[in-house]
């Protein structure tokens, strides 16, 4: 099953080539030792060996320099794997492709941990929890399957990181999606008037591309078979929004039919799980259909 965003006009823009930026040098230290019987070899200290290979490898190479760490944890033969990094080198082609991610500066690990991309289009970064009015969700899941690398061992496996703050987390979603997120709220549900429930319990994701079109996305979780999938609509496909007149009531977006998926859609009813993403969402939407 796959979870690419489906195809739109306005997407083939939005996740086009980066320009090559320099990554920047480790310069933190791991608060806490990290343990898994995968590394067995001292540590190599951030810049050496790994670093160099990334740079013969790839074409544009961006550090996340991480505050203070992340943890990505895994299955493999039935046991479960939970190891700690200082950074993550985000590795892309010369088309601007995403190829892999190479996860470092782990106590104990002399390899990098690296999560390599084969298809055309990358998995999109799936937020675990749904945003609540105090606490900003923390994890990034992929929900197909991955290929991993740790030293010469090469596996498929779910994967999960856990960051430590939020702003770690906005900026992997970013670097991932060559877009920057200028607004998340929690859905306690979505429903659309031609195909019936969206989702339950997902966050929205509005995404500004280096183009300045904004696109929001979410996973329709509550759909069988192929509309189990994440859902991508252009914010120039809106016709007119509707905020609610009391708290906890949907908000109501007329979509335009520019292409299949609106026109089986029609409109999008959102409830927000807190009032104040609910006006934000809201104003943001509503000043780009003033815009426009």
């Amino acid at each position: 099953m796959s979870h690419q965003f489906p195809y739109s006009p306005e997407f083939q823009e939005w996740e086009s080539t980066s320009s090559r930026r320099e990554s920047t040098v480790s310069t933190s230290t791991v608060s806490s030792a990290s343990t898994s019987i995968l590394f067995q070899s001292p540590a190599t200290s951030p810049g050496t060996s790994s670093r160099k290979q990334s740079w013969q490898l790839y074409d544009d190479v961006v550090r996340l320099q991480l505050n203070p760490h992340m943890s990505i944890s895994f299955i493999k033969s039935g046991q479960q794997f939970k190891l700690r990094y200082t950074y993550i080198d985000v590795c892309k082609d010369s088309t601007g492709a995403l190829k892999c991610l190479e996860l470092g500066g782990g106590l104990g690990q002399q390899a990098p941990f690296i999560h390599a991309f084969h298809n055309t289009k990358l998995p999109v970064p799936h937020i675990e929890h749904p945003k609540d009015s105090e606490q900003y969700p923390l994890r990034i899941s992929f929900l197909d399957q991955q290929t991993v690398q740790t030293a010469h061992v090469v596996f498929m496996t779910q994967l999960s990181y856990k960051f430590e703050n939020w702003e770690d987390c906005v900026q992997f979603q970013e670097l991932l999606l060559c877009s920057k997120l200028v607004f998340l709220g929690g859905m306690a549900e979505a429903k659309s008037k031609g195909r019936g429930e969206e989702c339950i319990s997902q966050n929205l994701r509005v995404l500004r591309g280096h183009n300045g079109k904004r696109v929001m996305l979410y996973f329709a979780n509550s759909q069988r078979g192929a509309l189990k999938r994440y859902v991508s609509i252009p914010l120039n496909c809106v016709g007119s929004v509707k905020p609610p007149k009391k708290a906890g009531r949907p908000v109501i977006i007329e979509l335009n039919p520019n292409f299949e998926i609106l026109s089986q859609m029609r409109n999008l009813q959102i409830t927000f799980l807190n009032d104040d993403d609910c006006k934000s969402f809201c104003q943001l939407l509503s000043t780009d259909l003033t815009i426009g």
